[in-house]
């Protein structure tokens, strides 16, 4: 089964556990790279290049390609108005990602580099990190002016305090429980008891250094910084908005490469490049403007074609009309492979109106039942569902489990193939003689429950999205059609994109539909998340047998999520094997086979249906080379502009399919050289 999902190739597992795991307490990377480090052009980039007519890859450098386009300008259209400019919370960071830098970033290569932070380093028990933060960073408006304040280690300490308080629900706290006393802080927030910030190990020693001290070990630290809180805040600013910060162009502050200079509402925005940036020299694009249009999606690939617009997605309802016209053809590449993963859940608090037969209890007794789970597991015809993402090459994006392939490895094995996890891996997903086999055996256990068949069954979808849609109308009609609709009935609604996943997945608002999960850090518990106990996606906690229900008052209760389930409950399955596997934090190998085996028990009891890799799946039209633009699966690296040209014309599928193999030898080679060096990355 052909799989390029291009992180992580084989010849990467021949040297490394995974990228940012390292037991060597070495100094941390700098900005001058060693002079036996792979040779490269300006910033981590590849002195090498293909023989290609219309770009030089990799170009990161300063110096100009030569068929860079006249104007630097990137033009998009976009549909959707921005919601939240608040950087503390994680669903604005596509917005704010090149307008506020980080403590570290990723380059082109996924290798992690100094951004904030001009260098760092950890202890040699491997628990306290201290990050030199640079000076004369300057704090700016809008418009470009200085605030008054710089950037100083104490803006950190302030994003974490908010985070922490379960008052602002950034929902990003749990990535901060890995520090001393975090999570204490914020249960004592949430509970009403005093909480004391001295016992918080997140400090500014300096005016100029930031200090974590982790409760265990945690190489794959550097990753954990992408991420909101990874991000300054100044105290001053935030105090004197109040409730209005984070709502405008006007109320935040910036220190990235790109300032918001002109923003109206259903318009555009405005983002021009950053004079005082302390890194110019790799900010090539000079503006980036994005119109507002109500019909981005289906007009963006013909304004590409007029110049109106840099970067299009080409909707899978217009890409025949692409394949067979020569000359658009020659201007369209496959979407560069995302790393979320998509799946099925299987309801188990369901709040929808009940009506039209829908009914809570009716879906809970067929919820609860393994044998009618698995109908739905092996009943799923996964290749005909991604065909509404590619209809051309679907099998490309199939996946059998949560975590992706390539993400990491253990043993020389690709995380999908280490014991646990190998015949999921390598068994096809969809029989559909199984599935009436465990159709036949729920039907037989669920009438002598007194359910009455059809189970109705209630699947919202995203209407904004011509995907989402037909794959609703399609996966339905499958399973209706294969399991029988006296077996299974489906009802579905569309809802608009605004808000799409508070009204429906974290609300509880469904019995079956497609959700996803993207990694927050660089270790495999990161695809364990959206399955504990606290996050709002299908409430497993909540099945029978799988923990017990008890009281705020229990010292081992814990909320089930705030908001939407405010029970209490302790002694939760799945996040005790979880709790087991990560207890190690030294061998890779057993935390990550620990981790598979923990994973494989979620498939196999089919609380989670495993679907694709769906994030770049697809066709698109761009004037901007992939394998320039930052990289990492995780984080906002790919939605920032920093490294980048804009180019005269978009390029193929044969420029990218050139391209593809350099960029992966050359992220091996760099990913060696770390390993070899100690370098943690």
């Amino acid at each position: 089964m052909k799989k390029w999902i291009a992180l992580l190739l084989v010849a990467i597992m021949a040297v490394s556990a995974f990228a940012g795991c390292t037991t060597n307490e070495q100094p941390a990377n700098t900005d001058t790279p060693a002079t036996d480090a792979p040779a490269t052009n300006g910033d981590n980039a590849p002195a090498t290049t293909p023989d290609n007519s219309n770009v030089v890859v990799n170009n990161t450098g300063a110096e100009r390609p030569e068929n860079a386009a006249a104007e630097q300008v990137v033009k998009l259209f976009y549909s959707d108005e921005i919601t939240d400019w608040n950087p503390l919370h994680p669903s604005s960071a596509s917005t704010w990602a090149n307008w506020i830098d980080s403590l570290v970033e990723y380059d082109n290569y996924g290798m992690c580099q100094p951004c904030l932070a001009e260098s760092w380093t950890k202890s040699e028990d491997g628990l306290t990190w201290t990050f030199k933060i640079r000076e004369g960073v300057k704090w700016q408006r809008y418009d470009g002016s200085e605030y008054g304040e710089n950037v100083k280690a104490e803006d950190w300490v302030t994003s974490a305090k908010w985070i922490l308080d379960p008052a602002n629900t950034a929902r990003t706290a749990d990535l901060l429980f890995d520090m001393v006393g975090a999570e204490e802080y914020y249960m004592a927030l949430e509970s009403g008891t005093e909480a004391n910030w001295d016992n918080v190990g997140i400090k500014a020693i300096s005016e100029y250094e930031l200090q974590f001290t982790l409760i265990s070990p945690c190489p794959w630290f550097l990753s954990r910084l992408t991420y909101n809180w990874g991000y300054p805040t100044c105290a001053k600013f935030l105090d004197e908005m109040g409730e209005s910060f984070g709502t405008n162009n006007d109320t935040i502050l910036y220190c990235g490469a790109f300032l918001c200079s002109q923003y109206e509402p259903n318009s555009y925005v405005i983002s021009t490049r950053n004079p005082l940036y302390w890194d110019i020299d790799k900010i090539h694009v000079e503006r980036i403007e994005e119109k507002y249009n109500a019909e981005a999606d289906t007009l963006a690939p013909e304004a590409l074609l007029r110049g109106e617009v840099t970067v299009a997605d080409i909707p899978t309802d217009q890409l025949d009309g692409w394949m067979n016209d020569p000359t658009k053809k020659a201007f369209i590449r496959p979407n560069r492979p995302g790393s979320y993963s998509y799946f099925f859940l299987v309801n188990f608090m369901p709040t929808y109106t009940e009506r039209n037969g829908l009914s809570h209890e009716q879906w809970l007794k067929a919820a609860n039942n393994l044998n009618f789970r698995k109908s739905l597991y092996y009943g799923l015809d996964r290749i005909k569902g991604i065909g509404c993402y590619d209809p051309y090459t679907p099998e490309d994006y199939e996946l059998r489990t949560i975590t992706p392939y390539n993400f990491c490895a253990a043993d020389g094995k690709d995380y999908p193939y280490l014991d646990a996890l190998k015949a999921i891996t390598e068994t096809e997903q969809f029989q559909p003689e199984t599935a009436i086999e465990y159709r036949d055996k729920a039907r037989a256990e669920l009438e002598a429950a007194g359910v009455t068949f059809p189970i109705m069954a209630y699947m919202p979808y995203n209407s904004e999205s011509t995907q989402q849609t037909n794959l609703a109308v399609i996966v339905s009609q499958q399973l209706e059609e294969l399991l029988g609709t006296d077996y299974i009935k489906f009802i579905i609604e569309g809802y608009p994109d605004t808000d799409y996943l508070s009204t429906t997945r974290r609300a509880g608002n469904y019995s079956f539909m497609m959700s996803y999960w993207g990694p927050d850090y660089a270790d495999p518990e990161t695809w364990t998340d959206p399955f504990n106990l606290g996050q709002a996606y299908n409430y497993i906690w909540r099945a029978d047998g799988m923990a017990t229900e008890t009281t705020k008052e229990d010292p081992a209760g814990r909320m089930g999520r705030t908001g939407y389930d405010e029970t209490y409950w302790k002694d939760f399955v799945y996040d005790q094997k979880v709790a087991e596997a990560t207890a190690e934090t030294v061998d890779n190998s057993k935390r990550y086979n620990a981790l598979a085996e923990a994973e494989a028990w979620l498939i196999d009891q089919a609380f989670v249906i495993p679907f694709g890799v769906l994030g770049g799946c697809g066709y698109m039209s761009s004037c901007m080379n992939p394998f320039e633009s930052q990289y990492a699966p995780f984080g906002m690296s790919d939605d920032r502009y920093k490294y980048q040209w804009v180019y005269e014309k978009p390029f193929s599928t044969e420029q990218y399919l050139e391209m593809l193999p350099v960029w992966e030898a050359e992220r091996a080679e760099r990913i060696a050289y770390a390993e070899a060096n100690g370098i943690d990355y």
